[in-house]
């Protein structure tokens, strides 16, 4: 028990000190007026808040991830509280994430459907593949301050780092081509729910396709997630991990894209109305 509440610990601990940087570099990008109020800001700075959040969202999900997936691993957690801990945390990352997508695929859409040019789906691309290099390095750093047995272990046997691929390469492709599709295909669905709803129907779903792929493949559908947790372990080659990680989630999103994107119903104005209305008191 010590070595979850440990773990407990360290999820909180990372998404508190991501939160703090985030709430600052949002205070001095775009300062509020002395009337409370928000000034506009300039679209160089705007476009750099945005990447800035992608970094430290991007860095908050994989952090956690190398943590929960230890802790997973060490069989502490039966499989209700391990399925509890995702929904948990997967609700507190969609809250403070603040707008980041914290995924080269969701950038990928925006760059097709026009919403972004090249240059800032280029720019949020790295900044997330930095930072879940990064994470890999920060989560070894934790883990070797020996906070827990649990992290004692895992630095004594840094070398067992094992694939979360479990099956084929075939198999693992379909895999985490329908759990890009579906999650996805449910996004489309969701876009008109208040934010609240909005935050439990991901969280929910996140969490019904880990129970239905995360043997196979960890149920990761997102490439820079996977290049954190996963790339660097044996088991498998860098290029397979590629195929089943990075081209599977992109077959996956990108026909959901060309099935519903263009055939979801609009929100109505009253639900448009009600989402700028809360925009602006945030």
């Amino acid at each position: 028990m010590e070595d979850v509440l440990v773990s407990v610990g360290v999820l909180a601990s990372v998404v508190t000190v991501c939160q703090l940087l985030r709430h600052t570099t949002r205070e001095l990008l775009w300062p509020r007026r002395h009337s409370g109020g928000r000034q506009s800001c300039p679209r160089p700075k705007a476009l750099l808040l945005e990447v800035a959040g992608e970094l430290l969202s991007t860095l908050q999900l994989c952090v956690c991830t190398h943590e929960l997936r230890l802790l997973g691993r060490s069989g502490l957690l039966g499989w209700i509280p391990g399925l509890a801990f995702t929904y948990t945390i997967t609700i507190v990352h969609l809250a403070t994430f603040d707008g980041a997508t914290c995924n080269p695929l969701s950038c990928l859409e925006q760059f097709f459907s026009g919403q972004s040019n090249g240059q800032v789906t280029a720019s949020k691309m790295l900044v997330q593949f930095g930072a879940a290099s990064i994470a890999r390095q920060l989560s070894e750093m934790v883990w070797a301050m020996d906070l827990s047995d649990l992290h004692w272990h895992r630095r004594l046997h840094q070398s067992e780092c094992t694939s979360a691929l479990n099956t084929t390469i075939g198999q693992g492709l379909v895999a985490e081509f329908f759990c890009a599709f579906a999650l996805r295909a449910a996004l489309f669905r969701f876009q008109c729910l208040e934010q609240t709803h909005k935050i439990h129907a991901v969280a929910a779903m996140i969490t019904f396709l880990v129970i239905a792929a995360g043997d196979l493949t960890g149920a990761v559908f997102n490439p820079a997630l996977a290049y954190s947790i996963t790339f660097n372990c044996t088991g498998n080659t860098y290029l397979e991990y590629c195929f089943v990680y990075w081209l599977g989630p992109f077959m996956g999103a990108m026909t959901a894209i060309l099935l519903f994107g263009t055939k979801s119903a609009p929100c109505t104005s009253a639900d448009t109305d009600v989402q700028e209305a809360k925009e602006k008191r945030a």
